[in-house]
């Protein structure tokens, strides 16, 4: 996940590099970055993520998928439908004060 404040800088860049040298001083020899679209689209909402994470050389391996299983149906829905709502909540707020932090005259 990105922001746009300092997005020039290119954090999120700079940490899946020290996460992969890590894994590969660590012994690895594969890295999974996890998630991509089904086909390469320019045009498909997960492009950027597919362009983000071909940048260090990945390939597309298509698996079985993954699949929610619950056995607590009621904590489940605060975690799928209510802690998204609450996390979106609190990153506008927090959005709008760094707004005001940027440009205090406004």
């Amino acid at each position: 996940m990105s922001r746009a404040a300092f997005r020039e800088r290119m954090p999120n860049h700079a940490l899946q590099w020290a996460a992969i040298r890590w894994a590969r001083d660590s012994g690895c020899d594969t890295y999974d970055l996890w998630g991509a679209p089904e086909t390469p689209d320019p045009a498909d909402p997960m492009w950027g993520v597919y362009r983000f994470k071909d940048g260090f050389g990945a390939r597309l391996v298509r698996l079985a998928g993954s699949w929610d299983f619950t056995a607590r149906p009621a904590a489940y829905r605060l975690y799928t439908v209510m802690l998204p709502r609450l996390l979106g909540w609190t990153r506008r707020r927090q959005q709008e004060r760094t707004r005001q932090l940027m440009d205090p005259g406004a």
